[in-house]
């Protein structure tokens, strides 16, 4: 009878060993599709020019050692902003009374007195951006990472301090009033909803008036439409690059040439000449 028992037993533990390797066969099994599925495979669908290390980078929210292919020039640096304590501090100690000596000298011509712009189709209005928009772009700029043939010399022969201080007076000056002339549905789904099926945040997320997007965000009711629909150009085909991460080159390359001009004209305003 023990014998019996005992048998019974061992054949019970068998089972249960059994048992206890499908079931974490199968948890293992999918966990990592889990992860291989919101770490590579929906990060790749999204931006197919990604490799698979910078895709889970992506997934994880964190830089990678290499960048998208095909998405930068070679020997390019997205940028070389870095937003610290430091750089904070920086921005901080802007002095817009200085910043309008330097803007009347080397600016006004083409973005006005007051941020302004002279000409809407090239020249962005920059009266009362982000400080730390302006800032990131004077020093992108400088660095060469947004190249420009007319910006490059001009923000070169700046110092940080005088960058410092340009950003905090276009900043500090009154906004162009005028907002975009279209109401397009789905202009409107874009920039309020984006489109999850692709996973295309909306815009709002990063460019609004109260803050809580990225560090260096510009805003971009009422600016010019002219320009705005050139800039989405000009990342959907990766000519800009100076945007970390490529977030704007993703966010472009997956718009159509119609909805490009629908979320400028939603957005931009027209300059007075």
């Amino acid at each position: 009878m023990s014998t019996d028992q005992d048998t019974a037993q061992q054949d019970a533990r068998r089972e249960d060993r059994l048992w206890r390797r499908w079931v974490f066969a199968a948890i293992g099994s999918f966990v990592l599709a889990s992860l291989l599925l919101g770490t590579v495979v929906l990060p790749l669908r999204a931006n197919p020019q990604l490799d698979p290390w910078s895709a889970i980078c992506t997934a994880l929210g964190i830089s990678s050692t290499s960048a998208p292919r095909g998405s930068f020039k070679r020997g390019a640096v997205a940028s070389d902003v870095i937003w610290n304590a430091t750089t904070r501090l920086a921005i901080s100690k802007g002095d817009p009374v200085r910043g309008y000596a330097i803007v009347k000298d080397n600016c006004s011509a083409c973005h006005g007195d007051k941020g302004i712009s002279t000409d809407p189709q090239q020249f962005p209005n920059l009266a009362g951006q982000p400080e730390a928009a302006i800032f990131k772009q004077l020093k992108d700029f400088k660095s060469g990472s947004r190249a420009s043939d007319i910006m490059g010399p001009v923000a070169q022969a700046l110092t940080d301090q005088q960058i410092e201080d340009v950003s905090a007076y276009f900043s500090a000056q009154t906004p162009f009033a005028e907002t975009g002339t279209s109401v397009s549905p789905g202009a409107f789904e874009l920039v309020h909803l984006g489109n999850p099926s692709i996973a295309l945040p909306p815009c709002v997320a990063c460019h609004n008036s109260v803050g809580g997007g990225p560090e260096g965000a510009p805003t971009l009711t009422g600016q010019s439409a002219w320009y705005l629909e050139d800039q989405l150009k000009k990342f959907a085909s990766g000519e800009r690059h100076n945007d970390k991460f490529a977030r704007m080159r993703v966010i472009a390359k997956d718009l159509t040439a119609e909805q490009m001009h629908e979320l400028a004209q939603h957005y931009g305003g027209t300059s007075p000449p």
